[in-house]
């Protein structure tokens, strides 16, 4: 007997527990965006009979209760640090590394975009009569080799940067591991982007490789101190603590315009109002646009294209202080051919991550 009435307290408790839980779930207030996801939530299912019965109706279901659970943001912690506690080494393909870093995994590469961009890259240089400046840049998996937990595998960058060398043979391949060994300093913490000091690195290596120069000097100005990028989002592990994000500053200030393919128009490399967004690295260059185009009264009289993914954006605040006009296209938004942009006497860049470069198939566009 005493048996069966705990059956029936266990049961009672349990169903009191749903019947709670999902009317917490329906009276809640609803939300539009996951600030800490960095996403638009899924919206409400359409109830309409064709929805019901046209066989998406219950996905859409699942994936708007599950992005509108109750509390959802401390689920998601909840979880990452569980996989922590239980000594797992990643959550969603994201490494816990020492120094309260999180670290994108990057362990595969597809062989045929990369083939096929190597391929495009020659096709287009080769009609337009000209040779491309290729600057590939480590993922911070490369950075933190030295953090990374015990376990982690990633591929071998270096390795991959030294077999793809005999395939730029008709390009300038910039070798950014020439001027800077592997550091967790030059990457952000929470974020996939190198800082102001990989992108430093980057700039010397285009000096020294391309244009025949040493870098100018720049000083760095905090910009804001809480910044956290796609692998916090990614990862759950929303106890990280912030970046700081800087404003690179050249010795001589500089006047600069930049005009976007939308219609947009700012008088500086800088978008101050995306300080006060989530993702704060679209401080540098506004964020993505498929064409901006930046003018810079410094007098070189050098003009830049540059074929890029937003790893080049941290760039842009030092190569301002080099070229005069910069055109920047985004392959991911631009469809339009790249070639009619190009004059004579351009320096013509192809500046992606490494990663995003193996598997990106947008140079496609390329034409």
């Amino acid at each position: 007997m005493e048996k069966k009435r705990l059956h029936i307290v266990t049961i009672i408790c349990f169903a009191a527990f749903i019947g709670v839980l999902s009317i917490w779930n329906v009276a809640a207030p609803k939300r539009t965006v996951s600030w800490n996801e960095n996403r638009t939530l899924a919206a409400a299912p359409d109830l309409s009979a064709s929805h019901i019965f046209g066989g998406r109706f219950d996905d859409d279901f699942e994936n708007w209760f599950s992005d509108h659970f109750v509390e959802r943001d401390f689920w998601i912690e909840l979880k990452s640090m569980v996989r922590k506690a239980s000594l797992a080494i990643e959550n969603n393909d994201i490494y816990y590394a020492k120094g309260d870093r999180l670290v994108s995994r990057f362990d595969r590469v597809s062989e045929d975009v990369l083939t096929s961009n190597i391929q495009l890259i020659d096709e287009f240089t080769s009609a337009a009569n000209t040779t491309a400046n290729i600057l590939l840049i480590p993922s911070a998996a490369w950075g933190a080799k030295k953090s990374l937990p015990f376990g982690a595998w990633d591929i071998d960058q270096d390795e991959l940067l030294k077999q793809l060398e005999p395939s730029f043979a008709s390009q300038n391949l910039i070798h950014f591991t020439e001027e800077a060994v592997p550091s967790s300093n030059l990457y952000f913490r929470t974020d996939h982007h190198w800082n102001e000091q990989g992108a430093y690195l980057g700039y010397a290596a285009i000096c020294h490789q391309v244009l025949g120069k040493e870098p100018n000097r720049f000083t760095y100005e905090l910009a804001s101190p809480d910044f956290i990028g796609t692998m916090y989002s990614r990862s759950g592990a929303f106890w990280t603590k912030p970046d700081p994000i800087y404003t690179i500053l050249p010795e001589q200030p500089l006047s600069t315009t930049v005009t976007f393919d939308d219609g947009t128009v700012l008088d500086s490399i800088y978008s101050a109002k995306r300080l006060a967004e989530k993702d704060k690295y679209t401080y540098y260059a506004d964020g993505n646009h498929g064409r901006g185009d930046i003018h810079t009264e410094n007098g070189t009289g050098k003009r830049a294209v540059i074929i890029k993914d937003s790893y080049s954006h941290i760039l842009l605040p030092y190569l301002i202080t080099e070229y005069e006009d910069i055109i920047l296209i985004d392959l991911r938004y631009y469809h339009d051919p790249v070639s009619q942009l190009l004059e004579p006497d351009d320096d013509l860049y192809f500046i992606y991550s490494l990663d995003n470069f193996a598997t990106d198939p947008n140079l496609a566009f390329l034409r």
